[in-house]
């Protein structure tokens, strides 16, 4: 009997601290991983100054918008460094991407709630994989100096 007693406590600890966890977790819905390699300085400042999840939200708004003038700048730079093939091969890799980048964000809205948390989990996501997929073609520029 005791033994279940003994049982029971500790899955109930458990339980506590799983939904105490997921509690904080929903308090703060922007990640606070490292920033990606091609992550501004200023969006980490940015969030660690963040009152509030407006304030969040401008500041992955900008960093947003931040990420897409990279890629784009990026793109155009590799282009500049191929030929008439390589070329329609990036266009070819580029719409693919677009594609894809779509469908996940498709998935997320099915994933994540449209809860305000849930929405600046998303534009987070959003930003990271423009900066991610920047921080690539910039890989293959890299490649090719």
């Amino acid at each position: 009997m005791q033994a279940k007693f003994k049982q029971s406590l500790l899955v109930g600890i458990t339980l506590t601290a799983l939904i105490a966890s997921g509690a904080a977790m929903a308090r703060s819905p922007v990640s606070t991983a490292q920033p990606g390699k091609g992550i501004s300085a200023s969006f980490t400042t940015c969030q660690q100054r963040a009152q509030g999840a407006i304030a969040q939200a401008a500041c992955i708004s900008q960093e947003t918008k931040l990420q897409d003038q990279r890629l784009n700048q990026v793109y155009k730079a590799l282009q500049g460094k191929l030929d008439a093939a390589g070329k329609a091969k990036l266009v070819a890799a580029q719409r693919a991407w677009l594609e894809s980048r779509k469908r996940d964000g498709e998935l997320e809205t099915v994933i994540l709630d449209s809860t305000q948390p849930g929405n600046l989990q998303g534009s987070e996501i959003e930003m990271r994989r423009l900066g991610a997929r920047a921080d690539q073609l910039q890989g293959y520029i890299d490649l090719l100096d």
